[in-house]
């Protein structure tokens, strides 16, 4: 995305049953940062938001003191997302919200809220999303990790926050981080306690690892489900034509095996990183920061999916 972006930054904040949700927002809308946000929940009764923050409320908004709005999703997102745009004073003492903030239950998918920013035009003229955000509960992950659903929660994430780590020794926090990591080896992992990371870890927009240390080419993550990673690199300027054939050709092939895919793309003669975002068989390349002077060269991009053949994807 080029400097200037003037679309509203969105993080989605996803997470099994009883990771933390909850908690996370209320901390979040208590911060005295000086942020308004526009906080979308699918039902005010499923999620509690803490009533000392609390300064008016209907069917469908909750005003906050700090000038917060929290607004319901009842169905249509797309529809949802228009009208929090329309929406003017008296719920807004000033008219504009600086972010979104959209918590999702913990039975969802967030692959079909990414879908909705990818392609929706009226969505995609006026939002992006900075982050998907999963938090997971560590003491009981186990038991998420055996449910498909919360498997692509974990594998969509660009930061996995592994909450209540204080129920569970060191060695087995360790481990928890290494098979989450094995899962989604592209995302970044912090710890918490009572969902209490700081606000910058939530405000920060999260893009594909640059030279951060990945699986090597042909390893694969733990299976669970049959989801693995891999990690995919080359020192070669790609020819840009060439390399949404290929992509086209990817999507199309692997289906409804490929589930995420992000990275950096070295394209041939363009100053800058080619940011690739994908999701299921929709993607984006967009124009990142430019390569510095001196910085080698590379493309990186992480595939994370059921069944996916390591050694096709490295030919191609």
């Amino acid at each position: 995305m080029l400097p200037g972006d003037p679309r509203t930054p969105v993080t989605i904040v996803t997470g099994w049953l009883g990771a933390g949700k909850t908690t996370l927002l209320n901390r979040v809308l208590s911060e005295p940062r000086g942020l308004r946000w526009a906080v979308l929940v699918n039902e005010f009764g499923q999620v509690a938001i803490d009533h000392r923050l609390v300064v008016r409320s209907s069917e469908q908004v909750i005003e906050l003191a700090n000038g917060c709005v929290c607004c319901t999703v009842r169905g249509d997102l797309v529809a949802s997302l228009a009208r929090l745009r329309r929406r003017r004073p008296p719920w807004f003492r000033r008219p504009r919200f600086d972010r979104v903030l959209l918590e999702t239950t913990g039975l969802a998918e967030p692959g079909p809220l990414l879908r909705t920013f990818l392609v929706e035009a009226g969505v995609s003229a006026a939002y992006r999303v900075d982050a998907v955000l999963t938090l997971v509960d560590a003491a009981h992950a186990d038991l998420a990790l055996a449910e498909p659903i919360a498997l692509e929660q974990i594998v969509l994430a660009d930061l996995l926050v592994l909450n209540k780590a204080d129920l569970v020794d060191a060695p087995a926090c360790a481990r928890l981080r290494d098979r989450l990591l094995a899962l989604n080896p592209a995302a970044t992992l912090v710890e918490a306690v009572r969902a209490q990371i700081p606000l910058a870890e939530v405000l920060q927009r999260r893009e594909p690892p640059a030279g951060r240390e990945l699986p090597a080419p042909d390893a694969h993550a733990e299976h669970l489900d049959g989801i693995s990673a891999i990690c995919l690199r080359s020192t070669q300027p790609l020819d840009e034509l060439k390399t949404q054939l290929w992509l086209n050709g990817a999507v199309k092939l692997l289906g409804p095996r490929l589930i995420r895919f992000k990275g950096f793309l070295d394209l041939d003669d363009r100053p800058y990183r080619g940011v690739l975002q994908g999701v299921y068989d929709l993607y984006t390349v967009d124009a990142g920061p430019p390569w510095s002077e001196g910085e080698p060269r590379m493309s990186e991009i992480v595939l994370i999916g059921r069944e996916l053949d390591a050694a096709f994807l490295q030919r191609g």
